[in-house]
């Protein structure tokens, strides 16, 4: 059955803002779902930041369906099923109780961004990101996209049972069961682990979307590859800027002020060399691309079918200089996995250098927000060997993990010239992270040891260390609101919770967990972990998402270091489509078998302030790339990005994950 019009519908524009939505006009459909709507100029915000605008079709109590507008400006737009499912993943975490949407401007760009990321507005349709390279059938987003489409679409066409059904198996996180179709697909949104077989089942009611998820893709296939885990939706992004400087082994990523993606590059894509530049991601995952300049206003209205639409207008507004991807200079070789932003908005991206590129000593880069080099043409090396970690400390001061030379460096305020220098006997650190009060956490992998450092009288003095089972090889560490240090033990599989006062408080093993390297938070305290995955890697790779500390921001009954994820973490299943990279060239290279696993080995996980979760594809999966010498192909392709699953947390972080 093809979608319904619905006549005699009623739709309401809201602006959204930080508090209660503004109502900017409401009006009907007619007999054939068409409306017209104009939205005023002078309902624009007041500051230099676009207004957001989002639409709410109403019929019955059952049927509420919803499409972001974003700023416009659009001739028209389709609100259907789909445009419900992007806006709900999108905006997941800025829902009200009254199913409202609030928050601030940057967070609420950002997700519009992801809702037309996965839906076009104006068309009601899989947009052109998902129904491309490096999606496509190369996931299974769009099919997802089809599958609770019709299971929208089941309810609001009146097929029996459809809504009591679907409401039956989209509770809240409290229990209570949703009252209409936007309720029901916001609940899954914040749900995705939950009832995912039984949800699957109500999608083959109606086939009013294609592609739709098939038996290979359900949740009881046999097929590994493309076995559905969690209603997880999932963007993959692979567009550095340049076809000189592909993506190859991105490592980690830090999130600026306007919610631009720093992304530290390993190497130079189908070699084993280091790579010299690093990426800048637009909110949405495309490249920044340098200076933007004024967009006008418009007030044209048009209407189109299916469900509904309506026009939204742009409001004017000036952007500032942005960086232009990738970046080069400053030293910039071999990043590794430090990068971090200052308190005054500069980059600091850590060198590993390796490879046939020289020198190989490492250093670390300082640039500009607008992605202007300024530290020399060697990086500032004073005190470091191969980077690894960096974090920022309230203060300004940027610690540094140098792996090199077995310590930990700090610039005190930034200063490459006012050096602090600390060792003793634990060896290669790694991860750094700084805790409330202002200390420092490190990772020593070379001695499976992590440790507590501080400031102490013009020095760095060590507070304790705490001893790992042998070959833990701790790697990632975070620290929580409440002091606790998370740290990822990727030889063992094991996720350990270390106290403020350095006693092991949780040994977190199994759930998904397969050789972590990143570790993160999100501004509830919930705990997200990159798995790469041991020697001998498991069918897919995944994301782990574990109750944190606060337990009371995890599901009802979960327990600190449970997972909130499914038993396989959350993963990004094929389509059937073999993974290519952004040249068109299979992961492999040309002739080499093909690769059906878009999420790849991570190194990183971390939410931006809309609550998406970006996870670093940073090597290839074949298990041939940990033993073959000299591999030519290591480095893996592009950013995933799992939207609305995350708190939404402020950018840039100077200690502990906040909330905006």
């Amino acid at each position: 059955m093809p979608p319904v019009a619905i006549a005699g519908a009623t739709v309401s524009i809201y602006q959204a803002q930080t508090g209660a939505p503004l109502l900017i006009t409401q009006t009907s459909t007619d007999g054939n779902g068409n409306f017209t709507a104009k939205v005023p100029v002078s309902s624009s915000n007041t500051s230099s930041t676009p207004a957001l605008y989002y639409a709410v079709a109403s019929k019955s109590p059952n049927i509420l369906l919803m499409a972001s507008l974003g700023s416009g400006p659009l001739s028209s737009v389709r609100i259907n099923e789909l445009t419900t499912i992007a806006s709900a993943y999108a905006f997941a975490q800025f829902f009200q109780s009254d199913y409202s949407i609030a928050g601030s401007s940057t967070p609420l760009s950002i997700a519009a961004g992801m809702a037309e990321n996965l839906v076009a507005a104006q068309s009601g349709a899989a947009s052109a990101v998902i129904q491309a390279s490096p999606n496509a059938y190369q996931t299974n987003t769009w099919s997802e996209l089809g599958s609770l489409g019709n299971i929208l679409a089941a309810c609001t066409q009146g097929v029996t049972n459809a809504c009591t059904n679907l409401y039956a198996l989209s509770p809240a996180q409290n229990g209570a069961l949703p009252i209409n179709t936007l309720q029901a697909i916001v609940n899954i949104a914040l749900n995705p682990a939950a009832n995912v077989n039984s949800i699957f089942n109500l999608a083959s009611v109606s086939t009013s979307y294609s592609p739709a998820l098939t038996a290979a893709q359900s949740p009881s296939s046999t097929n590994p590859l493309q076995k559905l885990d969690a209603w997880t939706m999932a963007v993959k992004v692979n567009n550095s800027g340049s076809t000189n400087c592909p993506f190859g082994g991105p490592a980690n990523i830090a999130f600026d002020v306007n919610g631009y993606a720093w992304i530290n590059n390993n190497v130079i894509q189908g070699t084993p060399n280091s790579s010299n530049c690093l990426m800048v991601l637009l909110p949405n995952g495309q490249p920044a691309m340098g200076s933007v300049g004024s967009i006008g206003s418009t007030n044209t209205t048009s209407t189109t079918n299916t469900t509904n639409s309506t026009n939204t207008t742009n409001i004017a507004n000036t952007f500032s200089t942005v960086p232009t991807s990738p970046i080069t200079g400053g030293g910039i070789l071999g990043s590794g996995f430090g990068i971090a932003i200052d308190a005054l908005n500069n980059i600091w991206s850590g060198n590993f250098g390796w490879g046939n590129n020289l020198p190989v000593s490492g250093s670390v880069t300082k640039l500009s927000l607008e992605g202007v080099p300024i530290s020399p043409a060697t990086g500032y090396t004073n005190g470091l060997s191969r980077v690894q970690g960096i974090a920022v400390d309230p203060s300004n001061n940027i610690w540094m993990a140098s792996y090199g030379n077995n310590s930990v460096v700090a610039y005190l305020k930034g200063s490459s010239a006012n050096v602090i220098t600390y060792s003793d006997g634990n060896v290669q650190p790694f991860g750094m992270a700084i805790a409330g009060d202002g200390s420092a956490w490190v990772t020593y992998t070379g001695s499976d040891t992590v440790s507590k450092l501080k400031f102490n009288g013009g020095n760095i003095a060590k507070v304790f260390t705490v001893n790992l089972p042998a070959g833990s090889n701790p790697k990632g560490v975070a620290v929580d609101s409440q002091g606790n240090a998370w740290v990822a033990a990727g030889k063992t599989s094991t996720v350990y919770a270390i106290s403020s006062s350095g006693a092991i408080v949780g040994t977190y093993t199994g759930q998904g967990i397969n050789g972590p390297w990143g570790i993160s938070l999100d501004a509830k305290g919930n705990v997200w972990v990159a798995n790469f995955g041991v020697a001998t890697p498991s069918a897919r790779y995944s994301v782990v998402q574990l109750c944190g500390a606060i337990t009371g921001n995890c599901p009802v009954g979960v327990a600190m270091g449970t997972a909130i994820s499914p038993s396989t973490g959350y993963s990004l299943p094929s389509a059937g489509s073999q993974v290519l990279l952004n040249s068109g060239s299979p992961l492999y290279g040309t002739g080499a078998p093909p690769s059906y696993l878009p999420l790849m080995r991570l190194t990183s996980v971390n939410a931006d302030m809309a609550g998406n979760i970006w996870a670093t594809n940073n090597w290839k999966p074949s298990a041939i790339n940990d033993i073959a010498p000299n591999d030519a192909n290591p480095g893996g392709d592009g950013v995933v990005i799992f939207i609305g699953v995350a708190a939404p947390t402020k950018a840039p972080s100077l200690g502990p994950a906040q909330s905006l």
